[in-house]
């Protein structure tokens, strides 16, 4: 069985040994209807489970209903789960004369390194442990239910590729998702769930509403931001740079690509060259010489230390932060791709603080709040907090990473903020604090993290003047709010479910004259509002108003103007919210422009914005 990483969302004990169980019996199902199939790995998941098969034939979806009455023919012959130990040549026999060649590659695999480290499984005494039931046997160590019969209620999901042991090099093959739960109760809540994601999904409604395009000439995993969405990316990058104008940041801009030189220093080349882009050679006469070779940027850390480093700095000019909007590239394996949440090309809000060990404390505090305050702006509740140690393999000496966990630790402490220890979460040059949060169905996504960098000061010599005239190394914080812009907004139009705020709102009113005879003073009021900095839409082709109210609904304004000539004669408008069937009639101008600044400065969430409260499906991880 190949490992997967224990979260909380993989639910207690017996629910992981619930998933683990049905992962087996629907593998088994699989092989009783497709003889000759050849299965890989399977394990529990987040909700759920999965399991690879190596297939003859394409899966259809009619399968799947095929393969679930299978299972429910085995949970109710209520077979018992059956653990044993078997050498390694009566395994490798074994699974070799059924054919199973993926499972004797493991094993093989197991034999010389003794353990597998992205599995479960191990050598022991020169055994490996395996599971049998109703005749279907699996290398696998468990843990599992005691028999079929206590299966009750499951579905299976979806069908996708894989490859072997999740390298492109390797075969690809077929993986059937399921999902399991003690009670029909909770899998149908469960699937309501499902059904409100699909709903939410950024890629339909990027579609639908026409807000980004992915397109296969221009190359996969880069976004196209449409107008609609351009203008909420506008909105976005505004407000970032009024605040850490505010907060006494630097903005800087740096270059989209540079020498292999300073990729070698920072030790991007060694440690993430695989995920980077290049090398592109300059013509130098034809001849390759040192530095000639450049890299498109993947991060915009070393540019700031760059920046940095323009002049001597003293230590009056700390903390000095600097902050970029950067747009960087990486590889991604075409298969992680996904709509705007996993992209080749992406902005990152970049910031880095160059300070002292005295004032680190106060300033990792510093981005917490911002953190906090940036969160709160965009309706998602519920923020986790976790302190990320030193992983087993890190750069720095230990006592720099004493030092940088007790000043990320403090700053939390200092404000009485409750954190969960990620012990060795850190990445290899630095720990962190991590902060996750809910959205408005209950997902959890990754926010904002704070980090301590031991690796980029030490590796270019970071240091400024201190009060005695000496150079001290400055300590080198990174953070980041909206992470991958990218990635920020596709999670919003999930978060939204498309209906934006007024103040990032692409269409923020539809003006919709009753009659032709009203479009004189529907003009008017269309400038006066634009004149206000409101973004509005008139629509002068006058037809049915019920079919051009429904058409508003469908761009998603946020406010739908209705005028006739008695509104026209009172110098009123008639309003309707978006997703609102309301009329409010006899509202002056006047009145309504002062509502909608008040609601658009104020970054208010709109009414039709329900934030998360936990449920019923929340309680089932």
């Amino acid at each position: 069985m190949a490992k997967t990483e224990r979260r909380a969302d993989h639910g207690d004990e017996r629910l992981y040994a619930l998933r683990h169980s049905t992962a087996h019996v629907m593998a088994g199902a699989v092989l009783e209807l497709i003889p000759e199939a050849k299965f890989g790995f399977g394990p529990p998941i987040a909700d759920g489970f999965y399991y690879d098969f190596d297939l003859p034939r394409p899966l259809q979806p009619e399968d799947l209903e095929k393969i679930e009455a299978k299972m429910r023919e085995v949970a109710t012959r209520d077979r018992p789960f059956e653990q044993r130990d078997m050498s390694v040549p009566e395994a490798l026999e074994f699974f070799s004369a059924r054919g199973q060649t993926y499972k004797v590659d493991q094993i093989r695999k197991l034999a010389k390194e003794g353990a597998d480290r992205d599995s479960d499984d191990r050598v022991e005494g020169g055994k490996v442990s395996i599971y049998r039931h109703d005749g279907f046997v699996d290398l696998c160590r468990g843990p599992h239910l005691a028999s079929t019969g206590e299966i009750k209620a499951f579905k299976l999901l979806s069908i996708a590729g894989a490859y072997w042991r999740g390298n492109e090099r390797n075969p690809q093959l077929t993986r059937i998702y399921g999902t399991v739960w003690p009670s029909q109760s909770e899998l149908d809540a469960y699937l309501q769930k499902l059904r409100e994601i699909e709903r939410r999904d950024h890629r339909t409604l990027g579609r639908d509403l026409e807000l980004f395009r992915i397109d296969d000439e221009l190359g996969s995993g880069l976004v196209l931001w449409l107008p609609n969405l351009s203008i909420v990316r506008e909105e976005l990058e505004t407000w970032w740079r009024k605040v850490h104008k505010e907060r006494g940041y630097t903005l800087v801009y740096t270059p989209h690509i540079a020498s292999e030189k300073i990729y070698q220093r920072s030790g991007h080349l060694e440690k993430y060259g695989e995920n980077m882009y290049g090398p592109l050679l300059l013509d130098d006469g034809g001849a390759k010489t040192p530095g000639s070779s450049f890299w498109i940027k993947p991060m915009n850390c070393p540019g700031h230390v760059k920046v940095f480093q323009s002049r001597v700095r003293s230590y009056r000019e700390l903390p000095m932060r600097i902050g970029e909007l950067g747009t960087v590239y990486r590889y991604e394996r075409g298969g992680t791709l996904h709509g705007m949440l996993r992209v080749r090309g992406f902005t990152q809000d970049d910031s880095h603080i160059f300070c002292s060990w005295a004032d680190a404390q106060d300033e990792i505090g510093k981005v917490f709040d911002l953190a906090m305050e940036f969160l709160r702006v965009f309706g998602y509740s519920d923020p986790k907090i976790y302190l990320s140690t030193r992983p087993e393999k890190r750069l720095g000496s230990d006592e720099l990473w004493d030092r940088a966990e007790k000043a990320l630790a403090d700053a939390l402490a200092v404000r009485g903020v409750p954190y969960a220890i990620d012990e060795g979460g850190g990445v290899f040059y630095a720990p962190k604090i991590d902060i996750k949060v809910l959205d408005a169905i209950g997902r959890e996504w990754q926010g904002p993290t704070i980090q301590i960098d031991l690796n980029l000061p030490e590796r270019f010599d970071v240091t400024f003047v201190n009060a005695k005239g000496e150079r001290e190394r400055a300590v080198m914080i990174h953070r980041v709010l909206f992470g991958s812009l990218e990635r920020f907004v596709g999670g919003l139009i999930e978060h939204y479910a498309g209906s934006f705020p007024l103040w990032l709102a692409w269409e923020q009113v539809a003006m919709i004259p009753v009659r032709e005879s009203a479009l004189p003073y529907a003009r008017g009021v269309a400038e006066r509002l634009r004149a206000g900095g409101f973004r509005v839409h008139l629509d002068d082709h006058v037809a049915d108003m019920r079919g051009r109210i429904k058409e508003a609904q469908e761009r998603r304004a946020s406010y739908m103007l209705i005028v006739g000539d008695k509104e026209a004669a009172a110098g009123t408008v008639s309003v309707r919210r978006r997703g609102s069937r309301e009329e409010e009639r006899g509202v002056t101008v006047d009145a309504f422009v002062e509502r909608l600044a008040q609601e658009r400065d104020s970054k208010a969430l709109p009414p039709d914005f329900a934030a998360h409260r936990a449920s019923v499906a929340d309680s089932l991880s």
